[in-house]
């Protein structure tokens, strides 16, 4: 019976370029829903490009789907990079920094805007490394020449910072980055020779631009956490280096300097445990009154037991009320003594 059975027709596969004409005239009608299906379809192929992925990234932000944004990019981000071509006027040449530059605009859509700032810096990288920047003339900048004047400049501040000269360094390494400002090694640098001059609030911003320019850089997030701790910003460091130690969990460095900061948050946080129940005493004291036991020495009923006898201990309630009389009285009888004793001068 098998030898006779018919054979079901096979479907041919989707034709990706007919599947690409029709979301381009969706795209042209501004239906960005419609587009958004087909560029699902295109997705859903094997995908050998990252144009499908950013062009589903394009649609999706014009929907206010920031996250499928941010998932579409990143996939675009593991393509190796390359030339783009339609995009000059946002400052895009190559599907990396079009990307990122979507990834920037979701970002900030979603308030998240320290990683928008981060995927714009990033974006501004990925063009000034393939010398694609124009400076105020709108000629093309000599990126070479300055990435070499650069490292010439952090070689010099690495000779000064191996001999302790932190300011020498430091000197050296913004002289670098007037001509690379977008070299994490020399932000790193600067950072690490502000932190010996104990200049936290300035070592913070180039630890924070070393994050920007790479954020799956551990030692950004580790010169952060250490700076933050040094501040005693002890939660903030706390969460930084949590992450730093996610990044890399056999780090010695990172592991001792959150476990320290991890002390010191417990110590801290004990101090403030015991603090509470005495404020809170002390509150309770102040609203109500305190209760304060006298001996009533002068009572004849006295307290005997076993033979033994001993003066009976009454609760006398002092409220504050009580002790604002009691001033009161005190100040009136001042004021008398004081006025019978003016009176005794006048008629002397």
């Amino acid at each position: 019976m098998g030898l006779f059975s018919k054979k079901e027709p096979q479907v041919p596969p989707p034709d990706p370029a007919y599947i690409l004409a029709e979301a381009q005239e969706y795209l042209k009608e501004k239906d960005f829903k419609g587009a958004l299906e087909k560029f699902d379809e295109l997705c859903a192929l094997p995908v050998q490009s990252p144009l499908p992925l950013l062009s589903r990234a394009t649609c999706r932000l014009q929907l206010s789907q920031y996250e499928g944004v941010l998932e579409d990019c990143n996939k675009v981000l593991k393509f190796l990079n390359s030339d783009l071509t339609g995009h000059e006027e946002e400052g895009c040449t190559t599907v990396h920094s079009l990307a990122l530059l979507r990834m920037a605009k979701a970002y900030k859509e979603l308030g998240r805007l320290d990683e928008a700032k981060s995927a714009l810096m990033r974006r501004n990288v990925v063009e000034h490394k393939l010398g694609r920047t124009t400076n105020d003339e709108g000629e093309d900048e000599n990126v070479e020449e300055k990435q070499k004047a650069a490292e010439e400049w952090k070689e010099k501040g690495n000779k000064e910072f191996k001999n302790e000269n932190w300011s020498a360094a430091l000197d050296c390494y913004r002289n670098g980055l007037s001509y690379d400002m977008y070299s994490v090694k020399l932000h790193s640098n600067a950072c690490m020779a502000l932190i010996n001059l104990k200049r936290w609030a300035q070592a913070l911003k180039h630890a924070e631009q070393c994050i920007a320019l790479e954020p799956n850089w551990v030692k950004g997030y580790y010169m952060k956490g250490r700076i933050l701790s040094n501040e005693s910003k002890l939660e903030q460091a706390q969460q930084v280096l949590q992450k730093a130690a996610q990044m890399e969990p056999r780090n010695k460095q990172i592991k001792g300097l959150l476990e320290e900061v991890n002390s010191r948050v417990e110590y801290v946080e004990s101090r403030l445990r015991r603090r509470k129940p005495k404020e809170q005493q002390e509150k309770t004291a102040e609203d109500s009154g305190t209760e304060q036991a006298v001996e009533d020495v002068d009572s004849d009923e006295d307290y005997c037991q076993d033979g033994t006898c001993s003066p009976k201990t009454v609760k006398v309630r002092v409220t504050r009320k009580d002790i604002m009389n009691i001033i009161v009285d005190l100040c009136a009888a001042m004021v008398g003594v004081a006025m019978v004793w003016w009176f005794v001068r006048q008629e002397a």
